[in-house]
């Protein structure tokens, strides 16, 4: 026997400690990394910052702070074409950002790094460009508990703003 797998509050406890044998634990492992692979595809701006669309839903830990994402509508320390995402949590490490810009089809990938110049915060910032950004927060986690755990992917859609914006007049094709 490996542990004991606790439900957590959205789900029903009948009093029960289940176990997890050395066989169910490899074929979560690898169903978590599996799902992350599929969904791969702090800071002053925190206190106006606004939750991503789909908060990631955390394995094998208790809890994850919310993630929060930043435009430069919502903060006047982003340029134009900037992202910033943060997890509102202090202590908290890792996790990982994957985006595509819908209107460019640019696409790039950060990791969430806490700093000292952070106040220890993971954070981290995106040069998307301007329009559409779809993202997905995943991966490997340690919550401020101390807590290691897989983040299932969340989601978030932002527009973000810039002067050249692809297809912001209406009839104008995106490139």
């Amino acid at each position: 026997m490996i542990g004991i797998v606790r439900f957590g509050p959205g789900l029903r406890n009948y009093g029960e400690d289940l176990p997890v044998t050395k066989s169910k634990f490899t074929v979560r492992a690898a169903s978590v990394v599996a799902f992350g692979a599929a969904g791969a595809l702090a800071a002053p701006g925190l206190a106006s910052a606004s939750p991503i669309d789909v908060q990631p839903t955390p394995l094998l830990c208790s809890y994850v702070a919310p993630v929060h994402s930043v435009t430069e509508t919502d903060s006047e320390a982003l340029e134009e074409g900037q992202l910033f995402f943060a997890v509102g949590e202090q202590k908290a490490q890792n996790g990982q950002l994957n985006w595509v810009n819908t209107a460019t089809w640019q696409t790039g990938g950060a990791s969430l790094t806490a700093s000292p110049q952070s106040s220890e915060v993971p954070v981290a910032l995106l040069n998307t460009g301007p329009g559409t950004v779809v993202s997905a927060v995943w991966g490997p986690h340690r919550n401020a508990k101390g807590e290691n755990c897989f983040l299932l992917p969340g989601i978030d859609i932002s527009q973000v703003p810039g002067d050249d914006d692809p297809g912001d007049e209406p009839g104008e094709p995106a490139p």
